[in-house]
């Protein structure tokens, strides 16, 4: 099921969820409240089956604002962090898209391969930087217009995916610093399993091939 809820007088953002059955008790008493703080004008929650990239898909294709924010179901946003991200966009005609760190939360150290909480500092929006390693969260505020879609055929790195092609097509991101969300990993996760690694990243050289630099 697609929900699609609208705040009246909100930022022009969809924030869109690709919602797992198993996270629904955290979503809604978490990570939910803090988007409607936010006050985002559309909030489409995907429940269907289907990867997490197929349910961010599907959810922009019912979306209707300028702006879109993909917002996993384990994240808490601070409740000013899409207002100050949409200043930034708003006003800067070259940017494309702003992004932050943010802090990942482990719940279960033994199955994670940071094996405890840190930091994802980020950094300034740099191209060669990109082509190397990957920096932006999916967690990104996004031009609508520049949206390309997520890459369904991907098990890991979609979001790096998704960057590099925004800046192969010419757009330009920017790093805000003064922010953060935190990022709770509860179960056994994409980014907890280690499969399909190594044939992401061959995916990856092929479809990049000579953009990416490894």
């Amino acid at each position: 099921m697609i929900s699609i809820d609208l705040i009246d007088d909100g930022l022009p953002i969809s924030i869109i969820v690709p919602l797992s059955e198993k996270r629904k008790s955290f979503f809604y008493n978490y990570t939910l409240p803090l988007i409607e703080a936010n006050e985002p004008k559309e909030i489409i929650i995907n429940s269907n089956h289907g990867s997490a990239p197929k349910k961010r898909n599907d959810g922009f294709n019912k979306s209707t604002q300028p702006y879109v924010f993909f917002c996993d179901d384990d994240i808490l946003l601070p409740a000013n962090l899409l207002s100050k991200l949409f200043e930034i966009i708003s006003n800067r005609k070259e940017i494309s898209f702003v992004y932050t760190g943010y802090d990942g939360i482990v719940m279960n150290p033994h199955k994670h391969p940071m094996k405890g909480n840190y930091k994802i500092k980020s950094e300034d929006f740099n191209v060669e930087n990109l082509k190397k390693y990957n920096y932006i969260s999916t967690m990104t505020l996004i031009k609508r217009d520049c949206f390309i879609g997520f890459d369904e055929n991907l098990k890991r790195f979609q979001d790096w995916d998704l960057f590099l092609s925004l800046t192969k097509n010419g757009y330009k991101g920017l790093f805000y610093k003064d922010l953060t969300f935190m990022a709770f990993y509860l179960d056994d996760s994409i980014t907890t399993n280690n499969e399909n690694i190594k044939s992401s990243l061959d995916y990856l050289k092929k479809k990049h091939n000579k953009f990416i630099k490894w």
